[in-house]
């Protein structure tokens, strides 16, 4: 059995609209609570690598050079304090919903992040349902939190407009939590018209620069490849 780096990558993604969720200092302090490393070992036993874009590392428009929110839980801390959300007599600072399927494998990374959010004062509450409620929650909006996977789609760059773009929030697109950004809109544009090579690439690595730092959703993991070999 071999393992080689992979393209399909898990996502955690957030409802804009939410009043807490808007606050970019919190979505922050949720990525700095999220141990990836721990995730990737636990649940699938090393088969994965961390993300740091929604692009795969070997992408040709791919950039690591990305504002970083990496684990660490005394920055998450000091992140919701700055955003004043202090913790009650109870430890809790505030509840989310997170919706999942009823997959065992979403259910138990849920169950995870429900764990490592608790160490900085998110009780993250739980919401399992039928894979066609949850989708159709998804799409209307009808969530804070939620994970799902990209599989194939994010092999091509324009699924930054598919995704962030502010003319395709859902249904029309897959904006599902109503990001917008004027400057990232421009970015997409002007790379979707544009044949050069050097001058598209420089508008993805500062695309993923803005979605990097402003967090409309956190990039988990790129689920390895797996190829079973058999000796001859």
């Amino acid at each position: 059995m071999e393992d080689g780096n992979g393209t399909q990558i898990q996502y955690l993604a957030f409802n804009l609209r939410d009043p807490l969720l808007k606050d970019v200092r919190v979505r922050q302090a949720i990525a700095c609570s999220i141990d990836r490393n721990l995730l990737i070992q636990s649940l699938l036993h090393g088969h994965a690598q961390p993300a740091v874009s929604l692009l795969p590392a070997s992408h040709w428009a791919f950039t690591a050079d990305v504002p970083r929110y990496d684990y660490d839980p005394a920055r998450a801390a000091r992140l919701l304090d700055e955003s004043g959300h202090t913790a009650g007599s109870d430890g809790v600072r505030f509840h989310l919903t997170m919706k999942t399927s009823t997959d065992g494998d979403t259910r138990l990374l849920a169950a995870v992040l429900q764990q490592q959010l608790a160490r900085v004062g998110i009780a993250l509450d739980l919401r399992s349902y039928e894979f066609a409620t949850f989708y159709s929650d998804v799409t209307r909006e009808a969530f804070q939190i939620y994970s799902l996977r990209w599989i194939g789609g994010n092999e091509q760059p324009d699924i930054f407009s598919a995704v962030f773009s502010t003319a395709n929030f859902s249904p029309k697109g897959y904006n599902r939590g109503h990001y917008s950004n004027a400057r990232l809109d421009a970015l997409l544009d002007e790379a979707d018209q544009i044949t050069e090579p050097a001058r598209r690439r420089a508008d993805y690595v500062e695309a993923q620069q803005i979605l990097a730092r402003d967090l409309p959703a956190i990039n988990l993991w790129y689920r390895d490849t797996i190829v079973v070999l058999t000796a001859a």
